[in-house]
């Protein structure tokens, strides 16, 4: 919803998700090998949409670097989306500044289980919990003028004081065609209903369990508990999640993919041929395509 309220903006452009620049980067900084970096491009869902151009000649950081300039506007801010592994980008661009956007982590478990990255919401919190711990390394090493917290929450109470906050952040002024957005997309406008869904969706028990879990990391983040008392889950409990949590998720693959391709899948990944895994990964991308707004 944000990238295409700052896409339909006229000096600001967001071309969409681009983790794939930095997810082969190491921690401490090693780059891929460019060889390596192009053969998994070609297996990535998101590059091929992206109509960006690979130069084989060109090692990793200047291939980056082309894949910039390629997204380059002249006359408007250049926005990129990023999910995961925040600590890498400055290793490729040491002078990028930041909008943090935070959703609460129950409501973002119940959207992973609709995708099937999850099977309950306790094992769900961990995709937020990864992002928002590799979020605090990069937050720690900024000075506050390179970043901004934008409270997915407060956009939809208070959508235009919001947008107009992003819009100094960037060096712009706000325009109301960023609320255009819905003319041009599958994406409905700003429901504020869409706030704090686990209230009504989430079972109570549960609640207790992701409280004695996240503990610090909701009031740190200014989230309410959820439950009447965070307890710990009992070792059968635990087993019982962890275990419903797997069998969810392959029974999402199985279904989304079919049997067969699954096993495909399966089995070239236990055996390490790459060649297998990257055809089935291709057909997969497909598929999934299928499923996106």
């Amino acid at each position: 919803m944000l990238r295409l309220m700052l896409d339909s903006h006229p000096a600001i452009s967001n071309p969409g998700e681009f983790d794939f620049l930095i997810d082969l980067v190491g921690n401490n900084g090693q780059l891929p090998d460019s060889g390596r970096y192009r053969r998994w491009l070609s297996t990535n869902r998101g590059f091929p949409a992206t109509g960006l151009t690979i130069d084989a000649s060109l090692d990793y950081r200047r291939l980056i670097g082309s894949f910039i300039d390629q997204l380059w506007q002249p006359d408007r801010v250049l926005t990129l989306n990023m999910h995961r592994h925040f600590e890498r980008i400055p290793w490729l661009f040491p002078e990028a500044r930041y909008i943090h956007l935070i959703r609460d982590p129950r409501d973002v478990a119940r959207s992973s289980i609709g995708m099937g990255w999850a099977g309950n919401v306790y094992c769900g919190v961990d995709i937020w919990t990864t992002a928002e711990s590799s979020w605090g390394r990069l937050a720690a090493t900024l000075t506050p003028d390179r970043f901004l917290e934008v409270r997915y929450e407060a956009l939809l109470e208070n959508l235009t004081e919001e947008l107009m906050r992003i819009c100094r952040f960037l060096g712009v002024d706000y325009s109301p065609r960023m609320l255009t957005y819905p003319s041009r997309s599958t994406y409905a406008a700003p429901d504020t209903q869409l706030r704090y869904r686990w209230k009504e969706q989430c079972d109570p028990r549960e609640l207790q369990w992701v409280d004695w879990k996240l503990g610090d990391m909701l009031a740190r983040t200014g989230y309410e508990l959820g439950g009447s008392e965070p307890k710990r889950p009992t070792p059968l409990e635990l087993l019982a999640l962890v275990t419903q949590d797997k069998y969810s998720r392959i029974r999402f693959r199985i279904r989304r993919y079919g049997f067969g391709l699954y096993l495909q899948n399966l089995l070239a990944s236990r055996a390490n041929i790459p060649t297998w895994q990257d055809s089935c990964q291709r057909r997969m991308n497909q598929i999934d395509l299928k499923f996106l707004k």
